[in-house]
């Protein structure tokens, strides 16, 4: 095995470690069953989400390749696999991009911009993160731009046709995003052909790599959106805007929604790699070549190109507000702009901690870890910003500050605004930051000054070098190391497995909620839908709450709805809104229903279980129902009314509607 690869395996093992492994939950619970009913068409088979998607469904392509590995694998094995190579596509192809913009950096920069994108949080506009520890169709077209991308702007001179392939795999995962990327890499050769003296590529090699993407990407396009084209059908604009955008999903295609703070740390990215740019302009690293520069200017245009296309998108959306822009989710670019901005910035990292001092080891630190958090990034942008201005001042007028030429009080000053813009932030945090960002800022404070105090040091260096030396000799150590939590949540999902009971241990439960490789349940929900499996036929049908995201999934059953599972063309949505209102007892306009449930959403859901058992009885009967999820009955009766006890587990149970009253509500 080669070094390079023993980096990423100790990084998947940390990553695992600190980040988790969170499968057949989130996303996952609503799109795996149209997976299992693919292979076989008995599960799920009176679904109405489920079959909702014969009509249109654009993961059909996900769906296939997932079908292929997950036949002779299993499904939990294979969607680890499928995780494992989309964690290795999304580093190698953000670490390919950095060294190739950083060349005089070495191999640190690339790493940087990998744990950099790996623990970013801050910023989601669209609440789409980089990367999540799960696997999610966008997530993979994701990690195959960044493959994509690394080729494009490192080597544009040579055959692309793997860049072009990994754009064309994107759009089968996920078509709209892959589109979007498609667009993105499309265009920016365009404008690399334009300027074809500073880009070093041929406006005739740049139209031909455009096309090959619009060839490349068809065939997925054409096999996942067969019946795109009737999405919105007789539905009227306003309420299919009402219903896709308002109501199923805006928090992903809303600007107006996103939090102040996700805008300003989104912009932090921007400001950073601005002054990443100029910094490197300004003082080009050594041993730094023509073709580097040319580097840093392709990226900068598909960085360009991709703010034009949110610009655009933004006035779709607010301004003019077209629904096929809007359902585009043209702002799922705006996680690549992030991505893109973090290569750029890991540059910066690098150079603070090799040239700057103790105060660069701080910046550096500080810069790291800021990534966490919205309002923590905003802070430690500003601080940065601060000490780049009084830097940028003191080098260009050296002459009109006297008392500030002496090398020290060019570096203290920079450093007294460094780390008071830190302190007030850090009192901003404490009193303002949901996040808690005072925490991490305080700990990276540390770190850095701790950093920064040994550096100076030629006992702790030597101390140092020794350590890195014994474990770069003994790499299985360091692997071994980085994988003792996985190994532990494994082992513990085994013994869930042969032993249920384990899994309500907090040990167990703990373990497998931090890495869940293989299915074994950690809530009362799951252990639910579990027993329902096995004392319940294939065929049975359910209602339960709105809001549990996982029943359906575990359960391997029918549910009549679920507030999170909800088709994308207009017939689906109509019924699956039908649904939303009587489950909730709502009679009213779409539009008081849309305000009512944005404005109270869990209040809203938790109509449901106040409407009583006999209502319950009564939706179930009107659902097509045969059981009843609802609250466990606090005094453990087994009959109670219209609802007969079948089986509870924890705050949950299970119920049925007893004949007689079937028979009572039919007559």
């Amino acid at each position: 095995m080669s070094p390079f690869s023993r980096v990423f395996v100790v990084l998947l093992g940390l990553y695992l470690s600190l980040r988790g492994y969170h499968s057949l939950d989130g996303d996952q619970a609503y799109r795996l069953p149209l997976l299992l009913h693919h292979q076989d068409a008995r599960v799920y088979a009176d679904d109405p989400f489920v079959t909702a998607f014969d009509a249109f469904n654009p993961h059909r392509g996900a769906i296939l390749i997932l079908d292929a590995i997950s036949r002779p694998l299993g499904l939990s094995l294979a969607l680890f696999i499928v995780f494992v190579l989309m964690f290795t596509a999304t580093c190698s192809g953000v670490d390919r991009l950095s060294r190739a913009l950083w060349s005089g950096q070495g191999p640190l920069v690339g790493l940087v911009a990998v744990g950099l994108v790996l623990a970013a949080k801050a910023g989601n506009i669209g609440t789409n993160h980089l990367f999540e520890a799960m696997v999610l169709d966008r997530l993979v077209a994701l990690a195959l731009f960044w493959l994509a991308l690394a080729r494009a702007v490192a080597r544009p001179s040579a055959n692309q046709t793997g860049s072009i392939t990994a754009i064309g795999l994107a759009t089968w995962f996920h078509p709209s995003f892959g589109l979007q990327l498609a667009l993105l890499l499309a265009a920016s050769w365009i404008v690399w052909g334009l300027i074809p003296a500073r880009s070093g590529v041929s406006r005739r090699f740049a139209a031909w790599n455009a096309i090959g993407l619009a060839v490349a990407t068809a065939p997925g396009l054409v096999y996942n959106l067969q019946g795109g084209s009737n999405l919105v059908g007789d539905m009227p604009s306003e309420q299919f805007w009402l219903l896709a955008v308002e109501l199923q999903s805006p928090q992903h295609m809303l600007p107006h929604l996103w939090r102040m703070p996700q805008w300003l740390a989104w912009g932090c990215y921007l400001a950073l790699a601005g002054i990443a740019i100029v910094g490197a302009k300004r003082t080009p690293d050594a041993g730094e070549s023509a073709p580097c520069s040319e580097v840093r200017l392709r990226l900068a245009a598909v960085l360009g190109v991709a703010l034009a296309a949110l610009a655009a998108g933004w006035a779709f959306i607010e301004v003019w507000q077209n629904v096929r822009v809007t359902v585009f989710q043209p702002f799922r670019l705006a996680t690549a702009v992030r991505g893109i901005a973090i290569v750029f910035i890991a540059g910066r990292v690098v150079e603070h901690w090799r040239n700057r001092g103790s105060l660069g080891r701080l910046r550096a630190v500080v810069l790291s870890i800021s990534f966490v958090g919205d309002w923590l990034l905003v802070v430690a942008t500003l601080a940065e910003l601060g000490a780049t201005l009084v830097e940028a001042v003191l080098a260009r007028f050296p002459g009109r500050y006297p008392a500030l030429r002496s090398r020290g009080r060019q570096v203290i000053t920079p450093a007294i605004v460094y780390l008071t813009m830190l302190a007030a932030g850090f009192w901003f945090l404490s009193r303002h930051d949901t996040e808690s960002g005072q925490i991490p800022l305080l700990g990276a404070v540390v770190v850095g000054l701790a950093a920064g105090a040994r550096g100076r040091r030629g006992r702790f260096s030597a101390l140092r070098s020794r350590i890195s030396e014994r474990l770069l000799a003994r790499p299985w150590t360091l692997a071994a190391c980085a994988w003792i939590v996985p190994a532990a949540a494994l082992l513990a999902g085994a013994a869930a497995i042969a032993h249920p009971a384990l899994s309500r241990t907090s040990l167990v439960r703990g373990l497998v909620g931090r890495c869940r490789f293989v299915e074994a349940p950690v809530d009362d929900v799951e252990r639910l839908a579990l027993w329902c499996r096995e004392h319940t036929p294939p065929e049975a049908q359910f209602i339960g709450p709105p809001g549990p995201k996982t029943f359906r999934l575990w359960s391997r059953r029918g549910l009549a709805f679920s507030r999170s599972g909800s088709p994308y063309h207009a017939a689906g949505l109509a019924d699956w809104f039908e649904r939303f209102q009587d489950h909730v007892d709502f009679h009213g306009t779409t539009e008081e229903f849309v305000d009512g449930y944005r404005s109270a959403r869990h209040r809203f859901e938790a109509r449901y279980q106040a409407q009583g058992e006999a209502a319950l009885a009564a939706l179930a009967l009107r659902q097509g129902a045969d059981f009843v999820i609802a609250a466990a009955p606090e005094d453990r009766r087994e009959t109670s009314g219209s609802l007969e006890l079948v089986h509870r587990e924890g705050r949950y149970a299970v119920y049925t509607v007893p004949p007689r009253s079937l028979a009572q509500r039919q007559r």
